[in-house]
């Protein structure tokens, strides 16, 4: 059974104490961990694949925009580390509580608004024709939609 089949059999679900039982296999949690780093790097970056996760609220108006983003950037990006260290430190657990598993839940959504970005993901699906490897990539960007999907009912629960 390949890890991309495992996830879709709730591998993350409530426990009585209200933690999280969280049972994924090794290859998931390095796939997770792998991700995390590279997303860790891309925004130390000013990369245009980041364009989702920092959008512009005032549409065309620069000005506006330029200040939001001075007011209320380094806010969005501390958020975002933040979330991503709390996934790093407990990229092994079998446990998370709440707050943990939402860290997890927010960087895997980012993961996927980046990737969503690179691959010119709409809300149809990707654009025109996917080469081996987007289309390599792309299974990984649904798989994290998959695995966001589980994170959401078992928070739901």
């Amino acid at each position: 059974m390949g890890i991309f089949d495992r996830a879709r059999r709730r591998p993350i679900h409530r426990r009585d104490d209200g933690d999280y039982t969280i049972d994924l296999e090794p290859e998931v949690r390095q796939l997770v961990g792998s991700f995390v780093q590279q997303l860790r790097e891309l925004l130390s970056t000013d990369s245009e694949l980041l364009v989702r996760l920092f959008p512009s609220p005032y549409g065309d108006d620069e000005e506006r925009n330029q200040g939001y983003a001075a007011l209320a950037g380094p806010e969005l990006m501390d958020q975002r580390l933040a979330a991503l260290d709390v996934v790093t430190e407990h990229l092994d657990a079998d446990v998370l509580d709440e707050e943990q598993l939402m860290a997890w839940m927010r960087s895997l959504n980012d993961i996927r608004l980046v990737m969503g970005t690179m691959l010119a993901v709409t809300d149809d699906g990707p654009e025109g024709t996917l080469s081996e490897e987007d289309l390599a990539a792309y299974s990984v960007y649904e798989f994290f939609g998959g695995l966001l999907e589980v994170i959401v009912q078992a928070l739901s629960d």
